[in-house]
């Protein structure tokens, strides 16, 4: 059988594409051979371009048998003019002798042999076609994969056994015969247990040529020996392309009988399903699983094209015609050239509909649209290695557009867990008092594990930095966090975004499938509707997911953080929020404090997000003088650690390259010292969106009036520093009634006035 060395394979599936039976099976340590499936062509031999395929090697044992000086025969197959080179003929015999071997006889003696029996058994009436069993692969291939077409086999040995078996009768004494040929097949014939007592070893020409170069001999120095007896008269055409039925069948029958010959693995394929489906019925059916016949093995010994061997193996037999074929002597006409086929299949009950499903989809492949077919996994279609997975012979991720995705899935989310700790070094937990201290080590505890977390909070209390914190915390740090607002979506958007659509105009995969592995930060969970709490509920108690259109449920593995600024409880008690999900949310829940609760934090956070702030805006604040950070402490701060980010990254933009962020820096109620009110609860939050409208117009109103003062009263050239059109500077002017005049600078008096 042919093995493996897992140290060379490099998992290139090579060996496998090419494969005609698919007998490769690949293991996460490598390939190696299913030898249930395994005709010994070669194929993969040839294009293992690392060398990691090894056919059986009896070079071993050859050189043993040499070193004991027992009797020993070379057989050479008709094709070994094609495979010596430089060598003539005469010169292979000489150095063959000159290893050791006492006989070296033509295989095309053999061919002989076996033309004499084949002819023998079709005086015998048959209405069945008869399937020519000269080609090792063949018959192989026939045991294996066609066991119903096991009685078509003509009972005949190959060329080479046939040569072998009169060789051993007409021989007194023990003979070691060993067969010389350029077919990998002919290794496995001579294990099979018909003939281990006929042949003792199998060898190609390329192993051949190892022998005489251990040995230290160059045959092309040799004198020319001729081949010793019984010499072949006929039979020398056997290797040529078409050169079977000729050799092999009386003149009359290849001329006038119904006949079928062919070459190459996809032809014998198609003729063996056509005679097991009984579409045709010829009377003699010559395969060869190699083009080119015997001249398109593929040993290394040789590097001429089949064409060119060809020519070779014509010459030779033109110069060595001996004539007709000739009648057998009396010792050999009593060899028995008989052989017996057996079942060999290995039988493996084939996956359900149901299994195979399961693995298309498992590679991303959830309609006939999503299977390419393009057989860069070594099957020809995506069901084949589908099948392929379920037995245990192949894996997922042989195939190359899923693996390409999620080699492109992994990119993104190595630059995603990059951009994650380029943040987390900014986005920490903020401050260093008593509440924040008491969160993050309820965050610490929590994040270990897989449950879900509710984080509850006024608008701008932190909530997604603790979840960021939460999932850099957590066994899933490596894997993406996705992130998803439920605000501002209808429930059939949202449905989508979340579980991903399967319909043929709009196929897509949910943010809950792109984070398999990690955690899903899902905010306002108030916003949704119930379809989609309802769908979310699936999913937390059975931990799996149905896309939109799509008929069954896909497992998923992902953590989920949810974040609300609503009152829930008050939402199961109006009917509009679920109280089976709210139940399930409730059991881990983290509620984040107002910055107003949090006074004494207030200094720290200031010179964080400052410090933030500067980075992020390539200025160098140092500090914030004590009159800013006075205001920053009376002012009530509705919007919470959001709107102090807010105004910090503005005052550092309006101080310039100042060091110190200072009170005038500041928005216009915080640098007066003006207190905002406190937030009534029971406002709706629209009383926020005022506050914050208001304190924007007053950033703009700031901004222009720098502008102006800047470019001393000029609106064209503040137009330009705020990048703006002209006509929109002047709009804006008009909006907050600012007077141009107020910025003129007056020019100083020239000398003389």
């Amino acid at each position: 059988m042919i093995q493996t060395d897992i140290q060379r394979c490099r998992s290139c599936f090579a060996c496998l594409r090419h494969c005609p039976v698919k007998a490769v099976r690949v293991t996460p340590q490598g390939t190696d051979t299913d030898a249930g499936r395994c005709i010994g062509c070669g194929r993969c031999l040839q294009v293992c371009s690392q060398q990691a395929r090894r056919a059986p090697n009896s070079l071993n044992r050859c050189q043993r048998l040499l070193r004991h000086k027992e009797p020993m025969a070379a057989i050479l197959a008709p094709s070994f003019p094609a495979y010596i080179g430089d060598m003539r003929p005469g010169q292979l015999v000489s150095g063959l002798h000159r290893l050791g071997f006492q006989l070296v006889v033509e295989g095309a003696w053999g061919v002989e042999l076996a033309a004499r029996a084949i002819a023998a058994g079709l005086r015998t009436v048959s209405t069945a076609p008869r399937i020519l069993s000269h080609c090792p692969a063949i018959v192989a291939l026939v045991e294996r994969h066609f066991p119903q077409l096991l009685r078509n086999l003509s009972p005949c040995v190959s060329p080479l056994v046939a040569a072998a078996r009169a060789l051993r009768a007409t021989h007194a004494g023990p003979l070691r015969i060993v067969t010389i040929s350029s077919c990998f097949a002919a290794k496995i014939e001579a294990a099979d247990d018909q003939f281990q007592d006929v042949i003792d070893g199998a060898l190609t020409f390329a192993e051949i040529g190892e022998l005489f170069e251990t040995a230290g001999i160059t045959p092309t120095r040799l004198p020319e020996t001729v081949f010793d007896q019984p010499h072949a008269r006929s039979g020398r055409r056997f290797a040529l392309s078409g050169g079977a039925p000729t050799s092999l069948l009386p003149r009359d029958y290849a001329e006038q009988g119904e006949m079928l010959s062919t070459e190459g693995y996809q032809n014998a394929r198609e003729v063996l399903l056509d005679l097991a489906a009984g579409r045709i019925r010829p009377g003699i059916v010559d395969l060869r699983l190699c083009r080119g016949g015997c001249l398109g093995a593929c040993d290394p010994g040789s590097r001429l094209s089949a064409f060119a061997r060809g020519r070779l193996v014509e010459q030779f037999a033109r110069q060595h015609d001996n004539g007709p074929r000739p009648e057998p002597d009396a010792a050999s006409a009593k060899v028995n050239l008989k052989r017996t086929f057996s079942n060999r299949q290995t039988r493996q009950e084939h996956p359900s509909g149901e299994s195979i499903r399961r693995v298309l989809q498992s590679t991303d492949k959830f309609s006939q649209r999503d299977e390419l077919n393009c057989g860069a996994c070594g099957y020809r279609t995506c069901r084949e290695h589908a099948t392929a997975v379920c037995r245990s012979l192949a894996r997922e991720d042989m195939c190359l557009p899923y693996f390409v995705k999620r080699l492109k899935a992994e990119q993104a989310r190595l630059q995603k867990s990059a951009q994650l700790a380029q943040q987390a070094a900014e986005e920490v937990m903020p401050g260093d008092d008593l509440l924040a201290r008491q969160l993050l080590d309820l965050v610490q505890e929590v994040a270990p594990g897989d449950k879900t977390i509710l984080l509850r909070g006024e608008m701008g209390t932190g909530k997604k930095t603790a979840a960021r914190t939460i999932h850099r915390y957590s066994r899933r740090a490596e894997q993406p966090l996705a992130t998803l607002s439920c605000s501002g979506l209808d429930q059939q958007q949202l449905l989508i975004e979340l579980f991903g659509s399967r319909h043929a105009s709009d196929f897509r995969q949910g943010l809950l499938e792109l984070a398999a592995g990690g955690t899903l930060l899902l905010e306002e969970i108030g916003d949704a509707g119930q379809k989609v709490q309802d769908a979310l509920l699936e999913f937390l108690n059975h931990g799996s997911i149905m896309p939109v259109g799509a008929k069954i449920r896909l497992p998923v593995d992902v953590r989920l953080i949810v974040t609300s600024r609503r009152d829930l409880e008050q939402g199961v008690k109006e009917g509009w929020f679920s109280s089976d999900l709210y139940y399930r949310l409730c059991l881990c829940t983290l509620t984040l404090p107002p910055l107003r609760n949090r006074p004494q934090a207030l200094q720290e956070l200031a010179e964080q997000l400052l410090r933030r702030s500067g980075r992020r805006l390539n200025r160098n604040p140092a500090a914030i003088d004590a009159p800013a950070m006075e205001a920053l402490c009376r002012y009530a701060w509705p919007g919470n650690i959001l709107e102090l980010a807010a105004v910090i990254e503005r005052a550092v933009i309006l101080g310039g390259d100042d060091p110190v962020l200072r009170r005038e820096h500041l928005s216009l109620p915080l640098a007066a010292g003006a207190s905002a009110p406190q937030p009534d609860p029971g406002k709706s939050p629209s009383d926020f969106r005022a506050r914050r409208g208001r304190q924007m117009e007053l950033i703009e109103r700031d901004l222009l009036e720098r502008y102006l003062r800047e470019s001393s009263g000029n609106v064209s050239a503040a137009a330009r520093r705020a990048n703006l059109p002209r006509r929109t500077f002047y709009r804006l002017m008009e909006r907050y009634d600012i007077q141009r005049c107020k910025f003129l600078t007056r020019p100083a008096a020239r000398k003389g006035d």
